[in-house]
């Protein structure tokens, strides 16, 4: 091996200071508009960062919580990098994560120390100009070993509580010290410090081959593509609410973008005619899915959007390895989706305290995604969803990305999420929300997904003005089921006026077997299903001599709207009255 990879180097503080003496004027990384920091000036300032932070009594194995923005991106990276050659454990948190975030991080990963740009911290804090005051800029002398813990990266939180992941130096630097880049490549991003993406930013001019980040102090999509204009990167990387963003701005024409070779999704998965406008929008431009999470990296899925499957993930990156299992343990054949789990021969990560067997660290070097997968004959794996967000509704397993993917096709939809909620009856039906340009046929949208998607279509599609999500913009959807849980709570009771309203809120009291019925009320939503929609529509069609379908119930949103569709409806003719098809939720109307 060459020097550059040889194992026993393989820490931050070795590397930085190999950077620097290869190449001490160059920039590793810069915010736009702000300061650039050179190798040379990283590992210097660094050095007096570790001297302070020595002060301030960190010793080797001590945590500290970085609360930096990405405004000051590289302040943080000084810091970081100080806290690494200290011995201690970067415990990064972006500040846009909020207070309550910040000081769980700080609680449960026991740190001694708070490097921030703000006082989201209740706790000993100083800035890094607090750390630099008065400091050597000599080399910090602590030992570092590759096996040494580096960070403590929290997880999203997005479909459970936030846990910390633990990373080694080698286990950050595995696919730096494997790569055979050396063409010089810089990245443009908006992204925060203190996620699995943004650390691998961090750490990524540390490599063998020229690179430099540049940062935008935040994601706006106009300034992103000024920025391409102007500083002309080779790659771009994004997460989906930012590609949606991008290609949603309409302002391309106005600026050029063919200096980006290479656009890098990342973070969560992103639908295929999001990745087909990013091709769009990036005509020279590769556009490369990665996939991964917090737990696994470096092991990963990295592949070139491919229009012959345009939902696949592809096959492994080198080194990675994919398996999918069965709930008995035994490896699933082709085709057959089950639990995701990836292995290569970087070192492992781990949860912060965790001390018993793990069900996500498994042996053989195997690590658990927390998704559903497939692998088909030709080796190309496909999500099929977070496991999580699987919906079963009256029996059915429902992949959430598969319906959001058809929404996704329909013309005017920007973006689309779909989560279970519970439903008295079914267990959970499938509901929708949809960001959407002007005058979106809602209706219509409903019955495309139907047609797409049959019994696992969504049984209500709400439009909304934003979806509720994390700090790097993936999709809370925990926050999104509350939310829609709410949006069909919170109807207030408004009494049946019309005669057929009264009819109907009486025999939807006797199907459903509930008390008072609002004129409001949603059918599905109080537990209604095909076999009780029969039973209302066949008596009401029966005692008004009226064409009234199942579909007409299932597709009113309210009593109302449902009464006002009868009185409607034209004459019965004789054994037309149920003529309505296949039912939402697939039972044979």
């Amino acid at each position: 091996m060459t020097q550059t990879n040889d194992a026993a180097r393989w820490t931050i503080p070795d590397q930085l200071r190999l950077r620097a003496a290869q190449r001490p004027g160059a920039v590793a990384h810069e915010v736009a508009d702000g300061p650039g920091l050179t190798f040379g000036r990283w590992d210097a300032a660094s050095d007096a960062a570790a001297h302070g932070l020595r002060a301030r009594g960190v010793t080797p194995g001590s945590r500290v919580l970085l609360n930096v923005s990405s405004r000051h991106w590289t302040d943080y990276a000084v810091a970081w990098a100080g806290v690494l050659k200290a011995g201690a454990v970067a415990v990064p948190v972006s500040p846009s994560a909020g207070r309550e975030q910040a000081m769980a991080a700080f609680r449960a990963s026991r740190s001694v120390l708070v490097v921030a740009d703000s006082d989201l911290v209740d706790a000993e804090r100083c800035t890094v100009a607090d750390l630099l005051a008065g400091r050597p800029e000599t080399p910090f002398p602590g030992p570092v070993s590759p096996t040494d813990d580096a960070e403590i990266i929290y997880t999203s939180g997005t479909t459970g509580l936030p846990k910390g992941v633990v990373a080694t130096h080698e286990n950050l630097l595995y696919p730096l010290m494997r790569s055979r880049a050396r063409t010089p490549r810089t990245a443009l991003h908006a992204l925060p410090p203190g996620t699995t993406v943004g650390q691998g930013l961090l750490v990524q001019p540390l490599g063998p081959g020229p690179h430099r980040t540049l940062t935008l102090a935040q994601f706006v999509p106009a300034d992103v593509l000024e920025a391409i204009d102007r500083f002309r990167p080779t790659d771009l990387v994004l997460v989906p609410a930012m590609a949606i963003a991008l290609i949603t701005a309409g302002t391309r024409a106005r600026y050029d973008l063919s200096s980006v070779e290479q656009v890098r999704t990342t973070s969560a998965p992103i639908h295929p005619a999001t990745l087909q406008a990013l091709a769009e929008l990036f005509p020279a431009a590769r556009i490369r899915n990665v996939y991964s999470t917090t737990e696994c990296w470096p092991r990963r899925m990295a592949t070139d959007y491919d229009r012959a499957r345009p939902r696949s993930l592809g096959r492994p990156s080198a080194g990675s390895q994919v398996r999918i299992v069965l709930p008995g343990g035994a490896v699933a054949p082709a085709g057959v989706a089950g639990d995701v789990q990836l292995r290569s021969d970087a070192p492992q990560r781990r949860y912060d305290g965790e001390t018993a067997e793990s069900a996500v660290f498994l042996d053989g070097g195997w690590t658990r995604t927390g998704d559903i997968g497939l692998v088909d004959a030709d080796g190309y794996f496909y999500l099929v969803d977070r496991n999580p967000d699987l919906v079963n509704t009256g029996g059915l397993n429902v992949s959430t990305l598969d319906v959001e993917a058809s929404l996704m096709d329909f013309p005017g939809v920007v973006e689309a999420a779909v989560c279970g909620v519970p439903h008295p009856v079914l267990t959970e039906c499938v509901m929708a929300a949809v960001r959407a340009r002007p005058g979106l046929d809602v209706a219509a949208l409903q019955e495309f997904a139907r047609e797409r998607q049959g019994a696992a279509a969504p049984l209500r599609i709400v439009v909304v003005e934003d979806m509720p999500r994390n700090m790097i913009g993936k999709v809370d959807k925990r926050q999104l089921r509350k939310d829609l849980e709410q949006y069909v709570a919170a109807r207030p009771y408004e009494p049946p006026r019309t005669p057929t309203e009264i009819r109907a809120a009486e025999l939807w009291s006797v199907a459903l077997d509930v008390g008072q019925v609002s004129a409001g009320d949603d059918f599905l939503q109080l537990g209604g299903a095909s076999l009780a929609a029969m039973e209302v529509v066949s008596e009401l069609s029966e005692e008004l001599g009226r064409r009234v379908t199942v579909r007409d119930l299932l597709d009113s949103t309210s009593l109302r709207e449902f009464a006002a569709r009868v009185d409607a409806a034209p004459p019965a003719d004789g054994d037309e009255l149920l003529g309505a098809g296949p039912s939402p939720n697939g039972v044979p109307a």
